[in-house]
């Protein structure tokens, strides 16, 4: 490990609870951990090198960057990390790469009297189980604190079915309250399930409703003068906000560790980015990416897909149809799909109509494609004077890299390296990708269009009225083929007709 890099990252290393990263050269990860406060575990790696395994030492030898994500718990530290190995399945990580090595809490609910386990393994088909969960510890640390509002017995013999298997005496955890006192008898099976669903909502994220069904209870029970069961209600409200606070294990918690995760990934491939392209930040810093779908030199079409802050803004997405060219030509088509757009920013608003997406000015372009592409962007910004305030980009499709225009008297381009596994370039992907599928699906549509104009120019009593809402209400050449025949002239409003349009698209 000799990057300066990690060494100044190490020494400012946050002290929350979290998981951190280490990468290779290549931005490849080699291992993914967790630690209550992420400095001391991280800077250990080096202060205990020599007492470390050999493998971890190699590991250590071969780091060349490292990244944290801080949470609020230890408990989302966990459940963070085994998503981070899921996703990048680290070369060091022996533990957490299947459902093995997690932890199920299971309630069989064909038992008369059901109770609360931590299992490894979901063999009892007809049993409910909440998790997976990354550890068995945490589990098992909910549910102590969970006791106190939902007592239950844990000596409970599997088989129970009858009072001739309960106690003479209630369990020691009865004396400190604990446990219901159902192995002995002492409260209705009715009591006991009611407990354990008790438990079960609070696994499935029905807290808060919990607590608010207990205060109602408990302000009834002081109007009722019922003071003690009041007090009693007022302690389980307590406990059971002690455990929502302190330890979070229901399925919104994985779901907001995993949205603080994206949330950083995202702001870290921005900085990336920013920083390799030596751009400067803006409050809402928007991406416009474009691309052309031709196939065969018919339907053409041209997309654009924004990204604002790392994230699709669809509301911005804009579709072109190709007005100017027959033939096949996508660096002609670019010139256009960008001529229509830019125009506008330059002041000629006859281009377009006047739109939220087309009158925010991006602050950066991506075009699809390699030098041709690129070159063909660059011309266009530079006639519209925008080339020194709309920096630009593109991405070859074969070999995935990144070029940008530093001359023009030839072009030259300058080769923009990222690492790899870069999230900058993962972003980029992204966006690219998204480009592209929006492009196809609107080439798809104009595709499907023309075919069922062209296959109902020959029916006799379909004219453009009818055609108009044949493709308003079915869309597709393949909808209208599984018609029936009420539906078909409802449509049409001619039996005739539609009987004869239903042979010829069973011809197609």
């Amino acid at each position: 490990m000799s990057s300066q890099t990690v060494t100044e990252k190490l020494q400012e290393a946050p002290t929350n609870p979290g998981c951190y990263i280490w990468k290779d050269s290549h931005g490849d990860v080699l291992y993914v951990g967790k630690a209550v406060n992420i400095k001391n575990r991280v800077n250990s790696y080096i202060n205990n090198y020599k007492r470390l395994d050999p493998k971890i030492q190699n590991m250590v030898d071969l780091a060349d960057d490292v990244e944290f994500y801080t949470v609020d718990t230890e408990i989302e530290a966990l459940i963070l990390e085994t998503n981070l190995i899921k996703k990048y399945k680290p070369k060091y990580n022996r533990l957490m790469k299947d459902d093995k090595n997690y932890s199920w809490l299971m309630i069989d609910w064909y038992n008369p009297y059901p109770v609360p386990r931590i299992v490894r393994e979901k063999k009892n088909k007809k049993a409910e189980y909440y998790g997976p969960y990354p550890q068995r510890f945490p589990v098992f640390k909910v549910l102590r604190s969970l006791r106190k509002v939902f007592p239950y017995c844990n000596h409970l013999p599997r088989g129970i079915n009858s009072k001739k298997n309960f106690q003479d005496k209630p369990c020691f955890n009865y004396h400190i309250g604990l446990c219901s006192g159902i192995c002995a008898g002492i409260i209705s099976k009715t009591e006991h399930r009611k407990n354990i669903k008790g438990i079960r909502d609070f696994f499935k994220g029905k807290k808060l409703t919990m607590i608010d069904e207990f205060r109602a209870d408990m302000k009834k029970f002081a109007q009722e003068m019922q003071f003690e069961k009041a007090a009693e209600l007022r302690d389980k409200v307590k406990d059971l906000e002690y455990v929502t606070q302190h330890i979070k294990v229901d399925k919104d918690m994985d779901e907001e560790a995993l949205k603080k995760m994206k949330k950083d990934l995202r702001e870290r491939a921005l900085d990336e980015l920013l920083e390799k392209l030596q751009l400067d930040n803006s409050a809402q810093f928007k991406i416009e990416c474009y691309d052309i779908s031709n196939i065969q030199g018919t339907n053409a079409t041209g997309s654009m897909v924004v990204f604002v802050d790392g994230k699709p803004d669809k509301a911005l997405y804009r579709k072109f149809k190709i007005k100017t060219k027959s033939t096949p030509d996508d660096f002609h088509m670019m010139r256009e799909v960008l001529t229509r757009r830019l125009k506008y920013l330059s002041g000629s608003k006859s281009s377009e109509k006047n739109d939220k997406s087309f009158s925010i000015q991006p602050d950066l372009i991506i075009v699809d494609g390699g030098k041709g592409q690129l070159t063909s962007a660059y011309s266009i910004l530079n006639e519209y004077g925008l080339i020194d305030s709309v920096p630009l980009i593109g991405l070859a499709k074969r070999e995935e890299e990144i070029f940008r225009v530093i001359d023009t008297e030839p072009y030259e381009f300058e080769k923009i390296r990222l690492k790899r596994r870069s999230e900058a370039l993962y972003l980029i992907q992204r966006i690219r990708d998204e480009a592209h599928r929006f492009a196809i699906g609107y080439h798809r549509t104009l595709r499907s269009k023309g075919q069922i104009k062209s296959i109902l120019d020959d029916i006799p009593g379909v004219g453009e009225i009818t055609k108009k809402r044949l493709f308003e209400a079915f869309g597709s050449v393949e909808s209208m083929k599984k018609a029936t025949n009420r539906e078909m002239e409802a449509i049409v409003r001619n039996k005739r007709t539609s009987q004869a349009l239903l042979k010829v698209l069973k011809k197609v």
